[in-house]
């Protein structure tokens, strides 16, 4: 399970190695902590002609400390919406996998239905893993 700090480091050091975002770095205050992990405020800061001196463009994103998993969304939502939607996909995929009513003991045919409908929902959601 990762830290808060640990979570920090793993994000910065995802997206720095998609983007050339060397001026990118986490609001420590905007930082949500929930059960399943953190979100944090990612800003950039722009230093050029293009915008004012000391202008930062905010972005959300989300870790699970339980599995590493780092998620960004091509939607901008407030950061209630954007945990709302991560934490009932999070659940409906948990839920999935319990199999609470399972009594046979094969697999069922469902199963893989049941993850790709989430992955479609998410996808749909705008929401995609950073890796």
């Amino acid at each position: 399970m990762l830290t808060r700090e640990e979570a920090q480091q793993l994000v910065l050091t995802r997206l720095k190695a998609r983007q050339d975002a060397q001026d990118l770095f986490i609001v420590e205050d905007g930082t949500i902590e929930r059960p399943f992990g953190w979100l944090f405020f990612l800003a950039v800061r722009f230093s050029g002609a293009t915008a004012p001196p000391g202008t930062d463009s905010y972005r959300l994103i989300l870790v699970n400390k339980h599995v590493e998993q780092v998620i960004g969304s091509s939607i901008e939502y407030t950061p209630e919406r954007f945990i709302e939607i991560y934490e009932t996909l999070l659940a409906k995929s948990e839920a999935s996998r319990e199999d609470w009513c399972e009594t046979i003991s094969f697999p069922l045919p469902w199963r893989g239905f049941r993850r790709a409908r989430l992955a479609k929902t998410a996808k749909e959601m705008g929401l995609h893993e950073i890796r």
